[in-house]
């Protein structure tokens, strides 16, 4: 009985230390798309790697990371399909996203272009936010005026990508810790 009875406590415990079995889908939505672009170094281009994930492409999770040459991960944005691409929830009645639409806008996604600092709007002295020195659209930084001015007057290559359907934020890397940091978040 003895016996029985360890072999039976022994079979519990096991039963207890097993995860339970989880319902899992098929991703019938991974798709990827990469682009180059010269940015943290300048003669190492970085990558960048958009990706969908999800038992449908009206359903996907995207995700878009910045790596460095070596394949370090610098940033990461990530949101829904749908987010990305309309705002919100999709409605019960959306209809379904191909994987080829899924694959423009991923492409689309990972295609940034390198522009300057210097093009970012003037905050104009006085003006109590950027937002107030720029007419149709609504700028937002993380600096105070005087930052945000010297890094304007530095130059520096700023990557831009969208971060919502009618959002972006522009990034640096920062000179003083040589970590990407987002000087600029802009939309409508």
């Amino acid at each position: 009985m003895r016996i029985i009875a360890l072999g039976f406590f022994a079979l519990a415990l096991n039963a207890c230390g097993q995860p339970a079995q989880q319902q899992t889908h098929a991703d019938t939505c991974a798709r990827t798309a990469t682009h180059e672009v010269t940015w943290s170094e300048e003669n190492a281009p970085d990558v960048i790697t958009a990706t969908s994930s999800g038992p449908s492409c009206k359903q996907a999770v995207v995700t878009w990371v910045l790596r460095n040459a070596e394949g370090d991960a610098l940033w990461v944005h990530s949101g829904t399909f749908y987010d990305m691409t309309a705002g919100g929830m999709p409605p019960a009645d959306a209809p379904a996203v191909t994987n080829e639409q899924m694959d423009t806008f991923l492409s689309g996604w990972a295609d940034v272009t390198i522009a300057h600092t210097s093009d970012l709007p003037e905050w104009r002295e006085g003006v109590a936010s950027l937002s107030e020195s720029v007419q149709g659209m609504s700028y937002d930084t993380p600096f105070d005026r005087e930052t945000y001015e010297a890094m304007r007057a530095r130059n520096l290559p700023q990557l831009c990508f969208a971060a919502a359907v009618e959002a972006s934020h522009c990034l640096i890397m920062d000179p003083a810790s040589h970590a990407p940091t987002v000087i600029v978040m802009f939309g409508p």
